[in-house]
């Protein structure tokens, strides 16, 4: 599988908010009273790779994943991250990955 630099590439790592239950990216203007619009629960709180590009009022966001440097695991939120069994770098810091990219955040793949 080709890996493609994503929004990562550039610019900025931003805060926002994802409904698990209806499995969508929020932005803060969207939460009424702090709640996800659809079903009415208290969404989750993220970071995103963002970029806009040339000429565009929108950012193009993806999702940050996380990784642990010691085991195989991986996980979409930080706070409902699981270790393997076994591993030894439990408190270690969780490396963070775009996902759209597969790689850390503002950084490409060389060519």
């Amino acid at each position: 599988m080709e890996k493609k630099p994503g929004p990562c590439a550039c610019e900025k790592v931003v805060k926002g908010f994802y409904c698990a239950d209806d499995q969508k990216d929020l932005v803060e203007a969207e939460l009424k009273d702090g709640a996800c619009p659809t079903c009415s629960k208290k969404p989750l709180k993220v970071e995103y790779c963002s970029k806009t590009a040339a000429g565009e009022k929108v950012a193009d966001r993806a999702r940050i994943t996380y990784a642990c440097n010691g085991c195989a695991a991986t996980g979409d939120f930080e706070k409902e991250f699981k270790h393997e069994e076994g591993c030894k770098k439990k408190t270690s810091t969780l490396k963070k990955v775009c996902s759209k990219s597969g790689t850390a955040p503002h950084q490409t793949i060389p060519k």
